[in-house]
């Protein structure tokens, strides 16, 4: 698995970023997520964290959360490569993120892969660039060799 590290201040809306967190059982995964909003403020009356991370969880521990990820990707915005040797892209997000997640609600749903993240707790740990796995045949048309 290919990734480059990466910086909190630097993370913005469309990266596939990945992180460790402990779920709600105290064990720690890497999760991969599509950031629709790298620091939300919290606004809920009994809050546990100042800011969230919005986004829409991809991989826990390296395993896709569904199988239609293109789909999601492409329901996003538009799908930009960052790193060919590495397979590292980012989606150019098309409108506000609550247009975006009307537009991917039915897979959201389907697949509860909606995520918040606490961003003070994800911030203790390290950040990457995140490569996904996703058909040669999309690949290679991004880069622009079919």
């Amino acid at each position: 698995m290919a990734k480059i590290n990466y910086n909190w201040n630097r993370v913005k809306r469309g990266d596939i970023i990945s992180f460790r967190y402990k779920n709600s059982q105290g064990r720690i995964l890497r999760r991969t997520v599509l950031v629709l909003e790298p620091k939300l403020r919290n606004k809920a009356k009994k809050k546990t964290s100042d800011n969230l991370i919005h986004g829409i969880q991809l991989e826990v521990s390296n395993r896709p959360t569904n199988i239609e990820l293109l789909k999601i990707l492409n329901g996003a915005g538009k799908v930009e490569l960052v790193d060919k040797d590495k397979n590292i892209f980012r989606v150019d997000l098309e409108g506000q993120t609550k247009n975006i997640y009307n537009r991917l609600k039915s897979l959201v749903k389907k697949y509860g892969i909606f995520r918040t993240y606490s961003y003070e707790q994800a911030r203790t740990s390290q950040v990457f660039l995140e490569d996904l796995r996703l058909p040669q045949d999309f690949v290679k048309e991004l880069i622009g060799e079919n």
